[in-house]
């Protein structure tokens, strides 16, 4: 097993339980609203900060441990942090012991080789992959597969292109390449895909034509049109492509935003999720394999075909921020998941969210930051009804929700949600929540919890989520963007991109390119119940030898550039020394990807030393 955390870790992974029985809230005065982005992307070459310095932690020798074991792996890496706007894609599938993950990685500063990450599970994970699986630039995969065994990621390439193909079939290591039928539409962005149908080769998709703001065209009278695909036999052929909805057209809705939907699929069951902003959001499901679509109502948005900048009324909405004027509006944060039961009950959640348009000279609207709540609707509840089943907490049992400024995701302080289901009925949740006990001194980080029900959704632990990520022997990392297989066996199966500074670099906070680890977390069910009890052991660092299975430098021989893994993100000394043993390189890292220029160097042969506390490891490079 060729991964840096291959390592089975006792993980502390709980609060005590708490007293409220409801989300806390920011105070009243903290209540202000902030500009909504308009577009989610304003381009696709994006603009890159100057990479900045990193503080890594040190592994620990010693973990805080409770009554849940965690195995954890790091899979893969990114610089490209952004892996959603808002709903998170299928990223994870576990399929008779193996699993699969996908990702959105880039380990070039200009993003230029953007596309999808993958790795996998059999027997063991592979090492950490460096290059795409695909041969042009992409980005948003979900990845599926069929009963036939054929895996699939989906994504979108260009503002003016079809959706595209990644695709292996079962027993081939080879990826093949093709595209969706692009039609007269101006371009295909954002895809969520699903797999069903009476033969579990069914593949769903839907995504967005390229909204005006993209540098699109309106489709259909629509900014941002929604579409639909089905294959019946695992992406050979394509029997409805660019479908449209009547109940969804231009006299109903205006358009729709980039990942702000959600798909799944079981059998002859489908059903997608759209969690808007100033527009209806709701779930359109089908019962016979995407023929047909009953549509209904999670949030009735009080006015129809609003447009940014009419002016909402003052007295429809809600007094959120308690200035007695009722211009606050409820609606979803646009990061949502839907779950098909083992019932055939279609669940859904999303995170809570405010949004206010009183200002009308401006370009957009605003939302409130640290609206804190997570949303959960199935479709035995009257349509427009929702239960609060999850939230950040207030850790130090003050009263209050004490907490310093939001890294800009622009979604709920307790949001990204993504559902699973096992054999037994218990449905499992993961999200995003912002941890009140850790902040960077500016910004406060989030880990990943998990909430249950054990009664089909009927209750929910919410006093008692799991925090699944305060990681080995140091709390103060950022975890987001989380997506948990569908199925489950006797455990969980989570993906999720963990970086060490809240916020991302390419868009929101706008913080310096650095690299995110992809992690890997294989949770207990059995254990869950557990989650609040144990004793936690205090932190210590210690200087850790180097696992020489798990560094990787590449490539050998080398040109201009010489790229480096490590085993840890200790502080690291490396040196290279020429045949003399002259130095030529002299350089400290504490991050697990470094690169070094290597382009003024002689053609040769070189020894590369790696220096940390009492633990030296040395290994020849070539310089070409």
């Amino acid at each position: 097993m060729k991964s840096i955390y291959a390592t089975m870790l006792a993980v502390g992974i709980s609060i005590s339980a708490l007293a409220q029985s409801n989300a806390p809230q920011l105070p009243v005065e903290r209540r202000i609203a902030q500009p909504m982005p308009q577009v989610k992307l304003t381009g696709f070459e994006q603009a890159v900060s100057a990479e900045g310095p990193s503080f890594r932690p040190p592994l620990s020798s010693t973990y805080t441990t409770r009554d849940v074991t965690i195995e954890q792996n790091l899979i893969g890496f990114t610089e490209y942090d952004l892996q959603s706007n808002a709903s998170i894609d299928n990223r994870l599938i576990l399929k008779d012991g193996e699993v699969r993950a996908a990702w959105t990685m880039s380990l070039d500063a200009g993003f230029g080789d953007r596309g999808t990450g993958f790795n996998e599970f059999i027997g063991g994970w592979d090492v950490e992959p460096y290059e795409r699986i695909e041969s042009i630039r992409t980005g948003w995969p979900s990845l599926v597969e069929t009963a036939d065994g054929r895996v699939l990621a989906i994504s979108h390439s260009s503002i003016d292109a079809p959706l595209h193909i990644a695709y292996r079939d079962a027993g081939s290591s080879t990826w093949q390449e093709t595209e969706l039928n692009i039609g007269d539409t101006p371009g295909h962005l954002w895809p969520r895909v699903a797999v069903g149908g009476p033969d579990g080769n069914t593949i769903h998709v839907i995504c967005i034509s390229t909204p005006e703001g993209n540098d699109g065209a309106l489709y259909e009278n629509q900014n941002g049109a929604l579409l639909y695909f089905r294959s019946l036999d695992g992406g050979d052929t394509w029997d409805i492509e660019n479908q449209t909805f009547d109940v969804l057209d231009s006299t109903q809705f205006i358009g729709f935003t980039g990942d702000t939907y959600q798909i799944d699929a079981t059998g002859d069951q489908m059903a997608f999720a759209v969690f808007n902003d100033l527009r209806d959001s709701f779930v359109m499901i089908s019962d016979d394999n995407g023929e047909t679509f009953e549509y209904r109502s999670l949030v009735d948005f009080p006015v129809d075909l609003y447009e940014v900048n009419d002016g909402l009324p003052n007295d429809q909405g809600e007094d959120f921020n308690e200035d007695g004027i009722f211009q606050e509006y409820f609606n979803c944060d646009g990061a949502g998941d839907v779950l098909i039961g083992n019932d055939g009950t279609v669940h859904v959640f999303y995170g809570e969210m405010y949004y206010m348009d009183d200002v009308l000279d401006d370009e957009g609207f605003s939302y409130f930051p640290g609206v804190n709540g997570l949303a959960y609707w199935n479709d035995t509840m009257d349509d427009n009804m929702r239960e609060t089943i999850a939230f950040a907490y207030d850790i130090d049992g003050s009263g209050t929700w004490d907490i310093d400024e939001i890294a800009l995701y622009f979604v709920s302080a307790a949001g990204m949600p993504s559902a699973a289901q096992d054999a037994d009925g218990n449905i499992y949740v993961s999200y995003s929540a912002i941890m009140e006990s850790h902040s960077t001194g500016t910004q406060n980080y989030r880990h990943i919890y998990i909430v249950r029900s054990e009664d089909g959704g009927a209750t929910w632990n919410s006093e008692t989520a799991c925090n699944v990520t305060p990681d080995a022997g140091f709390d103060f990392f950022e975890s987001v963007f989380g997506c948990l297989a569908d199925d489950v066996d006797d455990n969980l199966h989570l993906v999720y991109q963990r970086d060490f500074e809240p916020g991302l670099s390419v868009r929101g906070d706008e913080d310096p390119v650095d690299l995110n680890d992809i992690i890997y977390l294989r949770i207990p069910v059995a254990d869950l119940p557990n989650c609040d009890e144990g004793e936690e052991i205090v932190y210590t660092s210690v200087d850790e030898p180097f696992n020489s299975d798990a560094l990787n430098v590449f490539p050998n021989p080398a040109n201009d550039q010489l790229n480096m893994v490590l085993d840890s993100k200790q502080e690291t000394l490396v040196q290279l020394f020429d045949i003399s043993g002259k130095e030529v390189l002299n350089e400290t890292v504490n991050r697990s990807f470094s690169t070094f220029d290597v382009s003024a160097l002689d053609a040769g042969v070189y020894i590369l030393q790696l220096s940390r506390g009492t633990y030296t490891h040395q290994q020849r490079v070539t310089i070409q």
